[in-house]
């Protein structure tokens, strides 16, 4: 009993700890968007739903509180994925000459521009990279890794994006100057 009660406090310290300190996950739900971005179009060509785009369209709804219009008429801030670009280089060679190791290499470019067509956020890029061992003896778990990374590194893209979409500031440059003073 006395060692119960012994893991019992331990962890309840190391709780208080982590919260007192600021500790928290990061996670979608961090991210808060400008309210100027409530209301925004995602588009991205390639197909009728690319990958990205379902995934970036998910994240985004995942945030609560925006609301995505695929409307081209409508006059809102689009947020425009230029394109995906995904390389497989050799990572390692085992000593018989065999490839062991790769390693992925995955690029996301996308803009923002506002309802008036003014760019918000100039064309720039997301990039990962990830490894992962390549066993001869079993091609097809290495292939379901390979996606499996691959679908990871688009939910990070996403991720990543979201978060500099929070960082946008939508405040008046007359305003700015008026504080400096």
């Amino acid at each position: 009993m006395n060692r119960r009660y012994s893991t019992l406090l331990m962890m309840v310290v190391c709780s208080l700890l982590l919260t007192a300190c600021g500790f928290q996950l990061r996670g979608a739900s961090s991210v808060t968007l400008p309210p100027e971005l409530s209301t925004l179009r995602v588009s991205m060509s390639g197909g009728r739903y690319p990958p990205l785009l379902i995934e970036m369209r998910n994240a985004l709804l995942a945030l609560g509180g925006v609301r995505l219009v695929d409307d081209v008429v409508t006059s809102v801030p689009i947020l425009q994925l230029h394109g995906e670009n995904s390389e497989t280089q050799v990572l390692a060679i085992d000593s018989s000459g065999r490839i062991s190791a790769y390693l992925i290499n995955y690029r996301v470019v996308f803009s923002l521009a506002a309802a008036d067509n003014k760019i918000l956020l100039p064309q720039q890029s997301v990039k990962l990279q990830r490894e992962y061992t390549f066993d001869r003896l079993n091609v097809i778990a290495t292939e379901k890794q390979s996606e499996f990374l691959q679908n990871e590194m688009r939910r990070d893209a996403a991720q990543q994006i979201l978060r500099r979409l929070a960082r946008l500031n939508f405040e008046p440059v007359a305003a700015a100057d008026a504080d400096q003073r």
